[in-house]
């Protein structure tokens, strides 16, 4: 078992979590729930991500990677090439017709 990553941000690692689930990867959330006041330390009770097989580490640090420098990008405006809908970047997917960004 190794750590692959920690962040304060939960919906973040959730994502990435998700990402790796997707590929394959087995992996959890250590730290979830966050410390009653006092208690220890936040940085010892920072939320992270963990790969459960040693063998899937290269291969998820890879996948990580790759998603944080996809979410990181800006994002431009674009147009549907479907229906012609013009969307902010965040969205992958055309609210009116469902149509893939790519």
């Amino acid at each position: 078992m190794k750590k692959l990553y920690s962040s304060d941000d939960h919906v973040e690692l959730q994502l990435l979590k998700s990402k790796l689930a997707e590929e394959g990867i087995i992996c959890f959330l250590k730290n979830e729930a966050p410390p009653a006041a006092g208690e220890i330390p936040p940085v010892m009770a920072q939320p992270e991500l963990w790969v459960i097989e040693d063998q899937d580490y290269a291969k998820a640090m890879t996948i990580l990677q790759s998603e944080m420098k996809r979410l990181r990008e800006p994002r431009t405006a674009w147009r549907c090439p479907q229906c012609g809908e013009r969307l902010e970047g965040q969205f992958d997917v055309c609210w009116k017709c469902g149509h893939s960004r790519t």
